[in-house]
């Protein structure tokens, strides 16, 4: 039987934010039925608002961007990781994954479920998310995963704010895709994932609404 899983967190004026220099999300009405005749509303967003997909631009100069990718890149097969529960600051490990991957997660998505979600929306659910150990990320490069999809919002310690372990996943091109939400609801996969970015020429990243197909694994070509 197919299912579809809505993976994407609600976008809401002042919601939770990564904090300066990127400016608070607006959600605007502009135009009424009462006044106008017909509704309208602003948006104010900024590339890391809500869940979001990212390329290796985001950190690495010259490298690719969201906006030059073709749009199968955001299908994709995908195998969920369901690890415990995570509590604030509490690490995922290597033995985690290799215990929770069940399928290879070569050239496919691989998302990785902490509860996390759980938090959206509340405090500390930036300030105080759980994060991956290095060894943990290089896992998850080796493993040959091509998007790599998280309820955090934030793959690295939120007390170091160097950036390295995202490099580490970049470097080899591959997307990032968070923070989600629902993935507790998936079974092992393999599904399909979709996440569709907003098309907007020249940034390494946009809001994306990301569904997840059960029961059908995507093949292209």
């Amino acid at each position: 039987m197919i299912r579809v899983i809505d993976l994407s967190g609600p976008i809401t004026a002042g919601m939770w934010s990564y904090g300066p220099p990127l400016p608070p999300v607006e959600v605007r009405q502009v135009a009424s039925l009462e006044r106008e005749g017909w509704s309208a509303y602003a948006l104010s967003l900024h590339t890391l608002a809500g869940t979001y997909v990212e390329a290796a631009d985001h950190l690495l100069p010259d490298r690719e961007k969201v906006s030059d990718l073709p749009v199968e890149r955001f299908f994709a097969s995908a195998v969920v990781a369901r690890v415990g529960e995570k509590s604030p600051f509490e690490p995922v490990t290597v033995r985690e994954l290799e215990a929770a991957v069940a399928r290879d997660p070569r050239g496919r998505a691989l998302l990785v479920s902490t509860g996390w979600d759980r938090m959206w929306g509340r405090p500390g659910f930036v300030e105080r998310c759980p994060y991956f150990l290095p060894e943990a990320m290089e896992w998850v490069v080796d493993s040959g995963a091509q998007v790599l999809g998280v309820d955090v919002p934030s793959v690295q310690d939120p007390r170091d704010d160097t950036g390295e372990l995202n490099r580490i996943f970049f470097r080899e091109e591959r997307l990032l895709l968070a923070p989600l939400v629902n993935l507790r609801q998936a079974g092992e996969g393999p599904h399909t994932l979709v996440a569709l970015p907003l098309n907007v020429p020249g940034v390494c990243g946009t809001p994306t609404r990301a569904v997840l197909i059960e029961g059908l694994e995507w093949e292209y070509g």
